[in-house]
């Protein structure tokens, strides 16, 4: 910065004396800090930011953001103090080079417009609390966006259609996957499991919705309503090419087996059971299909036939 002090430093001959307050010779702390212009005007930012400015030095100027504050908040501050030294500075050129003095109300309101566009242009959040704060630098608030909770339901089928919910796990490296047949009554029909081997995720998912599709012809149902919470899995339903190459045959054969079935994506709390029966499925080897229903879901079972919800945390 270019003051008479930096410049005596450098070896320029000057006649020092402070343009704003003409008391005192001009040095980088006292125009900045100590001159009574400056003086009057970190007073006046400081009742604005409801603190006391340390101005002992230049590097204590930032002392006075809280601690504990939003970030839009932290970034007034912040613009506070830099737009105070910016103004003092125009303040003293203005002076010494056009003779022109503004005034107090000049600079503050040159401060508050600065500290509002930086406020406006911030990427930072806020909170409600700090409403009244950034309404006094007429900065509009950026709220953070809070996710809602999601009310998830299981919803019965229209009869004839029965519900299957199919479900695919990996532990250990070794896949699993499982399905659940339910009526338009929420009524249990039966349930299969199926010990893949080491596979993927997304194998083990289409490997659940094939074999679902093959245990409802077992079974002589027609009209099947696929429910996963793979929505990359789901996707085979427009896209054969997606099917894992080792499931194009039993794919292939799976639709046509005059089977009607619809698709669709439910969250994983939807599911809630998937995680308890996964263990069944990945504690057998081949396949099995069970008409009882396992003891470990019943509690979850009925909480979906009695309609009552699950929540999808953000």
């Amino acid at each position: 910065m270019p003051t008479d002090e930096n410049l005596r430093k450098r070896g320029c001959i000057v006649v020092s004396v402070c343009s704003l307050c003409m008391t005192a010779v001009e040095s980088s702390d006292h125009i900045f800090l100590g001159c009574q212009f400056a003086t009057q005007l970190w007073h006046w930012i400081g009742g604005k930011l409801n603190c006391v400015i340390d101005r002992s030095s230049v590097d204590t100027l930032l002392s006075c953001r809280p601690a504990r504050c939003s970030s839009q908040v932290s970034d007034i501050y912040i613009a506070a103090i830099l737009h105070m030294l910016h103004t003092i500075w125009w303040a003293r050129n203005s002076l010494r080079y056009t003779n022109v003095m503004p005034t107090l109300h000049l600079a503050k309101v040159r401060i508050h417009s600065l500290i509002a566009m930086s406020g406006n242009v911030s990427k930072g959040k806020c909170l409600p609390s700090d409403f009244s704060f950034l309404d006094s630098f007429a900065v509009s608030p950026h709220c953070r966006r809070v996710k809602e909770i999601i009310l998830i339901l299981w919803k019965t089928p229209t009869a004839p259609w029965l519900k299957v919910n199919t479900y695919g796990s990996v532990i250990n490296g070794l896949a699993a996957c499982w399905g659940l047949f339910r009526d338009n009554l929420g009524t249990f029909r039966g349930a299969f499991y199926c010990n893949i081997g080491a596979q993927s995720v997304f194998y083990a998912e289409v490997h659940g919705i094939i074999s679902a599709i093959e245990f409802a012809a077992r079974n002589g149902w027609r009209n099947i309503w696929l429910e996963s919470y793979s929505t990359s899995a789901l996707l085979i339903f427009s896209n054969s090419a997606l099917v894992p190459i080792l499931l194009r045959n039993r794919w292939h054969n799976a639709r046509n087996l005059g089977i009607q079935t619809i698709s669709s994506h439910i969250f994983r709390e939807g599911n809630c059971y998937a995680d308890k029966l996964a263990t069944l499925g990945h504690s057998i080897l081949g396949e099995l299909w069970i008409d009882k229903l396992p003891d470990v879901v019943k509690l979850d079972f009925y909480r979906d036939r009695c309609g009552l919800p699950n929540y999808r945390f953000p």
